[in-house]
């Protein structure tokens, strides 16, 4: 019963805003060039042409609706953002987030205090009891003044990411639909505006990236000559190749291929001075270009339930807020529209039942009981059972009905709580009276936890609290947790 929101998928660039969402089961594109000066290396040079065309992106991708905010899944494809896979012992729990947080700060290249950072599992080794994370690194003021335009018209970032996980992302999903082996590693080559992107996929997960900015393979002239093109293709990936072999055992199995333009010359670079086997990446789903790859990637992880993201995310915790908010607003606005129109539904459903079988009742009574006959007997039985049943029918949509309030009035008597402890909520899992209600939230600090757990324990309304340490976890924020109570009755 709950309200899942649009969310697209934004490639930002230098060049081009290119935005897919996903309606009906089929893909929508809608992209607006740049004009050279708007947006350069990742920076904002014209806040207000850059929001101006944020806006005309909103209106040619949704012209007939007026939608309040749109959530997006944002990835920067020129902006550097540094990424570091680091291997700790399989641990679990509280132990993992300290060991991860502070080989974060080591490896940090920026100061942590001007930065977003974020992590995920992308592998775990059984037989060395080793576990494999990646990392990620942003320039927090770079992320803070590109949300400020996106709230500005309109866009609500849910998560922001590299453009190399959208791509490892988009092969994991689409890899089987043409014939690859997520067991088996993996070179996929990105040829596009921005330059050559070169990535190690091991699993399924992106574990290494090489970016070539077309800057740094063009002359003193800004012109890109072929055989300066055929020499970074090279050396980039030797580079990478001798990286994987310091690594790993083996080598990569093949080499995949995302090009929007100069396919043909990099197949054949890679043939005349490689043994790989080169394959192009296909979206299958939907006749797609592959200039589309970095949005359709965004536009994947939108489409999954926000509860089952573990992927990692450089957004500021303003914009994540924002977005809840948002889905709040939404969460509302459709049950307030939806309950009038249901309980009118059943009311004239009712209003027909009763009558029908008054008019009936009326019919039967001004006839003689002698002339009914047996016939006229078992019809008449038939009919008290239809009034058994809708008079049983009628209990339970009152039953119903007094449900929905009881309901309304716990959630917003938990927020009450919960927004006087300082706790952001996550999410409220209610399913009955008799089942324990799950409650996933925010807080900066532990005696605000603490207040929490007491004023619910406090509270006449609820009994058998439970706040477990394991269920207690640091974020980016602060902890998030998990605790349980029932409703007393």
């Amino acid at each position: 019963m709950r309200v899942k929101p649009l969310i697209g998928g934004l490639e930002i660039s230098d060049i081009a805003l290119r935005f897919v969402h996903k309606s009906k089961g089929i893909w929508h594109f809608v992209a607006i060039r740049l004009e050279p000066g708007i947006f350069e290396e990742g920076k904002i040079k014209s806040s207000e042409k850059f929001i101006a065309a944020l806006k005309n992106l909103k209106s040619q991708a949704f012209p007939e609706k007026k939608l309040r905010k749109i959530p997006v899944v944002v990835s920067f494809s020129s902006v550097s953002i540094y990424s570091q896979v680091f291997s700790l012992p399989i641990i679990q729990g509280e132990n993992l987030d300290r060991a991860v947080q502070l080989n974060v700060e080591m490896i940090s290249p920026i100061d942590t205090s001007r930065a977003y950072s974020g992590w995920q599992k992308v592998g775990e080794d059984q037989e060395s009891l080793r576990l494999d994370v990646l990392s990620a690194f942003i320039d927090r003021a770079v992320v803070d003044e590109i949300t400020k335009a996106l709230l500005a018209a309109d866009f609500i970032p849910v998560v922001v990411e590299s453009r190399a996980l959208s791509l490892a992302r988009l092969l994991r999903e689409e890899g089987l639909q043409i014939g690859l082996d997520m067991n088996k590693s993996y070179v996929l080559i990105r040829v596009d505006d921005s330059g050559i992107d070169f990535l190690i996929i091991r699993l399924g997960q992106l574990y290494f990236e090489y970016f070539n900015s077309w800057r740094n393979i063009a002359d003193e002239k800004g012109a890109i000559s072929s055989q300066a093109f055929e020499a970074a293709v090279i050396r980039s990936l030797h580079q990478v190749v001798n990286f994987y072999n310091q690594h790993w055992t083996g080598s990569p199995s093949e080499v995949v291929l995302s090009a929007a333009a100069l396919k043909d010359e990099t197949k054949k670079i890679i043939a005349d001075n490689f043994s790989f086997t080169v394959r192009d990446l296909i979206f299958k789903d939907q006749e797609t270009a592959p200039e589309w790859y970095i949005a359709l990637g965004c536009g994947l992880r939108g489409e999954s339930p926000r509860s089952r993201d573990r992927e990692l995310s450089l957004l500021g915790i303003g914009a994540q807020e924002e977005f809840r908010e948002e889905q709040v607003i939404l969460f509302l606005g459709f049950w307030r529209v939806l309950v009038p129109v249901v309980l009118g539904l059943f009311l004239c459903v009712f209003s027909l039942s009763y009558l029908f079988l008054t008019q009936t009742s009326s019919g039967l009574k001004s006839q003689s009981l002698l002339s009914l006959g047996d016939s006229g007997l078992e019809e008449g039985r038939v009919l008290q059972t239809q009034a058994q049943e809708f008079n049983h029918l009628v209990e339970l949509f009152n039953s119903v009905r007094a449900a929905q309030v009881s309901e309304s009035t716990l959630i917003e008597k938990i927020r009450g709580i919960a927004e006087s402890s300082g706790i952001m909520i996550t999410r409220i899992y209610f399913q009955s009276p008799s089942i324990p209600i799950l409650f996933n939230g925010e807080v900066r600090s532990e005696d605000k936890l603490t207040a929490f757990k007491n004023a619910l324990t406090g509270d006449p309304g609820f009994k058998d609290v439970n706040l477990n340490l394991i269920d207690i976890h640091k974020s980016p924020t602060g902890l998030s947790f998990l605790i349980t109570f029932r409703l007393n009755q």
